[in-house]
């Protein structure tokens, strides 16, 4: 990710190298908020504005893809990969899995006629930990 956006001709700054620290690799899809949140600690902290700066240039870079899950603040994917997402409905956890797709883009092309330049599947539902939060609660159904 420096690399390339070294060869986009942005400079390369020390909170800007925190932010593609943070979100290079991560698979939980972290908002602008969560990244400046969990960077605030480093000196120089990044500003929100330095944050939601370097996030639009990773994705117009085509290195991470922003995603809008919730009506608050867009979440960033840095698996470009078709794979589906795991949206937990209870504290907005996200993971992806790597499965096979139920209809591949390339089917859609050749039976249909529509070229799709983009997709998303995702399944909502409690997460592992969410799960069992829920049934140690007074009154939960066991």
């Amino acid at each position: 990710m420096v690399a390339a956006f070294e060869a986009s001709g942005r400079r390369i700054t020390p909170q800007r190298r925190a932010i593609l620290g943070y979100i290079a690799g991560r698979s939980d899809h972290p908002s602008a908020r969560q990244i400046h949140r969990n960077l605030s600690t480093r000196l120089p902290p990044p500003s929100l504005a330095t944050v939601y700066n370097t996030l639009a240039a990773l994705v117009e870079l085509g290195l991470i893809r922003e995603v809008d899950f919730e009506a608050t603040d867009n979440r960033y994917d840095t698996n470009l990969a078709p794979h589906i997402n795991l949206v937990c409905v209870r504290c907005g956890s996200i993971g992806d899995v790597d499965h096979d797709l139920p209809v591949q883009p390339a089917a859609i092309r050749s039976e249909l006629g529509f070229e799709a330049v983009d997709f998303r599947i995702e399944y909502r539902g409690l997460c592992a930990t969410c799960r069992v939060s829920r049934s140690t609660e007074p009154g939960a159904k066991r």
